[in-house]
């Protein structure tokens, strides 16, 4: 299993702000948002807007991720 944290906008779209998945070692991140947006189908419309991180790291697409990791879902940030 993975822990997916998901932050703002993303967390209010899923209405949770945590879930977790059955992964198998070596998938990457692009594997598994098909896996995540599935289980929260109001998070597709986002996907090119999001930010991930594995354990606390930026990470892109091609990251792969393993039982036991923690993956955070970011929403983009506006600010000055």
């Amino acid at each position: 299993m993975i822990k997916v944290l998901l932050f703002g906008a993303a967390a209010d779209r899923a209405g949770t702000r945590e879930t977790e998945l059955p992964v198998e070692a070596g998938l990457t991140l692009a594997e598994l948002w098909p896996l995540i947006a599935e289980r929260h189908p109001d998070l597709a419309p986002m996907r090119d807007t999001l930010a991930f991180a594995v354990n606390g790291e930026y990470a892109r697409g091609d990251a792969g991720v393993s039982p036991g990791d923690e993956v955070a879902v970011l929403p983009p940030v506006s600010g000055g």
